[in-house]
């Protein structure tokens, strides 16, 4: 039983908090993992809980929740009756008071902590969400330092493929894609699919293109005139899928969906419209 209760102390204080943290990554980024040993596992969840934990219980004792729920005591006798049968015969109806005061001990430690931890998560989760308009915010390099440390270690191709780190305004993300068997492909990037470990497993292009480089080569081995963009030609379908495994090279590129515009002033404009008006007295 106390070991029972010993590993259910574990996974509720120290295993739930790591796992609600990196839930709450998963739905904004994909995060770079790596296989990890139990051992390690633990540390890091220690870790991670360490300070959430330590603020929880001090809000408790600083509420006064804490040593009202039960004292020292009822933690003694639980765990000393949980060990040793004798001990539990001998103080069988005290046991089970002070397991009820155990209860809501840990109660008032644990609500604190999950609702640290929820808080914590969110703010996390909105630093990713908004991480292109903090980083250029961002002037000092121990600033940004810091705001890499509460980001999750992202995937670099989870980075590549969204546009935390560029300008400000919305981009769409041509990829050219030079596959083993020689193959050229052209198109904006419409999916990604990541491994496990975070490394790319496949790309989805949208509006799929393919470069004839044995008709190209051919006509500039007979000195003909050649223009690039005469040899590029549809993929039937909308949709082109490439498994990174055939993947040789892959170059993209970060086009802005609207590009800016020039905005004239009223002079302006009336000067333009005087211009076109003697245009017109010319004809």
């Amino acid at each position: 039983m106390l070991a029972l209760l010993v590993s259910f102390l574990i996974a509720v204080y120290l295993l739930g908090p790591n796992l609600i943290a990196r839930w709450a990554a998963d739905l904004v980024v994909f995060r770079k993992t790596r296989a990890e040993s139990r051992a390690e596992e633990v540390a890091r969840s220690v870790i991670g809980a360490t300070v959430p934990l330590v603020i929880a219980v001090a809000w408790a004792r600083w509420s006064g929740a804490l040593w009202s729920s039960g004292t020292q005591g009822d933690v003694e006798t639980v765990f000393s009756a949980l060990q040793s049968d004798s001990f539990f015969q001998q103080h069988h109806a005290p046991f089970f008071t002070s397991l009820y005061a155990f209860f809501w001990m840990n109660y008032a430690i644990l609500w604190r902590l999950y609702l640290i931890v929820l808080i914590a998560c969110a703010v996390r989760v909105m630093i990713v969400l908004n991480y292109n308009l903090i980083w250029r915010r961002l002037r000092r390099r121990w600033m940004r330092t810091l705001l890499a440390t509460i980001v999750p270690r992202l995937s670099e191709w989870d980075l590549l493929f969204s546009d935390m780190l560029l300008p400000e305004g919305t981009f769409r993300i041509m990829a050219d894609v030079l596959t083993k068997t020689g193959g050229l492909y052209q198109g904006t990037v419409q999916d990604r699919m990541l491994n496990s470990d975070g490394s790319l497993a496949s790309i989805t292009l949208a509006n799929p293109r393919r470069f004839e480089r044995a008709e190209f080569r051919k006509a500039k081995a007979e000195d003909l005139e050649t223009v690039p963009d005469e040899y590029w030609f549809n993929i039937p379908g909308n949709l082109f899928i490439v498994m990174a495994s055939d993947i040789a090279n892959l170059n993209l590129r970060y086009i802005r969906r609207k590009p800016l515009q020039f905005q004239p002033s009223e002079e302006e404009r009336e000067v333009l419209t005087r211009l076109l008006d003697r245009l017109k007295e010319g004809k």
